[in-house]
């Protein structure tokens, strides 16, 4: 039997088990609770019991003062629900709300994609969690190279971190990847960064549009609105170089098919379209008719929030569509596409 818990001052809510506390139940369901330490010291996850039964997990190191006690103070991470209960606890609004961190992981599992692309998935210390928001990326870095990498998972998962790595000659960390990396091999990893992320006050259709590993930060968004049970329409469109760019096709259209408010387009760019010189850049010219064909519905979707995670000539493209079908340029999200994606089928070309 799980009980809800809803927020006082914005009226979110989740559903909390009696063994667990309150803060694994928000972690869990998306909802950003702020805390440091998750673990009774530092006191971060203070709170006020608005209105509902709970009960002390264990004791915790941090003292709350009996004035406190007495207007039902208590640690989220120390605290489990007897019934449903109202909190007063502050919520990570923005970016900004979260400090960096610095952590050394373990790689816990390492898919290689055929010969070009591996998805790293490393383990956070047991006596650690790292915050961030979906959307956001980190620094990961190894004594023999470094690199920016969008976080691909959900923070409800924040014990485990996902990074989707394309083979690159002259960058050595993918080299690394490829040729020297294995399970239990140790990263420091540093952040997070970046602005990225999803206006939760809001209700409107999101738009995904994504080109190769630019799909690890609109998994990161779309894994985050699928565990807050968010009914908003989600469309999420995914460009690559040749089907091998389209790694996660299948997760993709099991996430159409199991719900209902996500919807998947696929868009298949061949090798070499922006390979042949000439005035006009071939590859973005085919990009720009195959996502006319795909956008024609979003015309339709009012203030629509429009997430781009690709290259910026196609950014641009993207947006002079949307323009056109009555979308408002504040609606525009952009994001810098990192972990070395395949642009072979865009490559913009001079005259000859």
């Amino acid at each position: 039997m799980s009980f809800g818990v809803q927020l006082a001052l914005s009226g979110k809510s989740f559903q909390a088990e009696p063994h667990e506390s309150i803060l694994d139940a928000a972690i869990r369901a998306g909802v950003p609770l702020n805390y440091g330490c998750s673990n009774g010291n530092c006191g971060l996850c203070k709170a006020r019991i608005v209105s509902g039964q709970t009960r002390q997990l264990g004791l915790h190191d941090f003292v709350i003062r009996e004035a406190e006690k007495i207007q039902g103070y208590a640690l989220m991470c120390s605290t489990a629900c007897q019934g449903d209960v109202v909190i007063d606890a502050e919520v990570a609004a923005c970016p900004e709300d979260i400090p960096a961190q610095n952590l050394r992981v373990k790689v816990r599992k390492i898919d290689r994609i055929g010969d070009e692309l591996a998805i790293i998935t490393t383990q956070v210390p047991r006596t650690v969690r790292l915050r961030f928001m979906a959307g956001q990326y980190m620094h990961v870095s190894h004594e023999q190279g470094s690199h920016d990498y969008a976080i691909a998972s959900c923070p409800c998962d924040e014990k485990r971190l996902e990074f989707h790595v394309r083979r690159q000659e002259d960058d050595p960390f993918s080299s690394l990847v490829f040729q020297g990396m294995g399970v239990g091999t140790r990263l420091n990893i540093r952040g997070p960064y970046g602005n990225f992320v999803i206006d939760e006050t809001r209700g409107d259709p999101l738009v995904m549009i994504a080109f190769d590993t630019g799909f690890a930060a609109a998994k990161s968004l779309l894994e985050h609105v699928t565990a807050q049970d968010n009914e908003r329409a989600v469309y999420l469109y995914w460009l690559a170089c040749g089907t091998d760019g389209l790694y996660l096709d299948n997760l993709c259209r099991s996430w159409a098919d199991a719900l209902d408010q996500l919807e998947y387009f696929p868009i298949l760019l061949p090798h070499g379209a922006g390979d042949i010189p000439g005035s006009q850049n071939e590859g973005l010219a085919m990009i720009e008719e195959k996502l006319h064909q795909s956008l024609r519905h979003v015309g339709n979707l009012g203030n629509a929030e429009v997430y781009t995670v690709v290259p910026d000539p196609v950014a641009r493209l993207v947006e002079q569509l949307l323009v056109q079908k009555g979308i408002a340029r504040r609606q525009f999200h952009h994001e810098v596409l990192r972990g070395n994606p395949d642009l072979r089928c865009i490559r913009e070309r001079s005259k000859t």
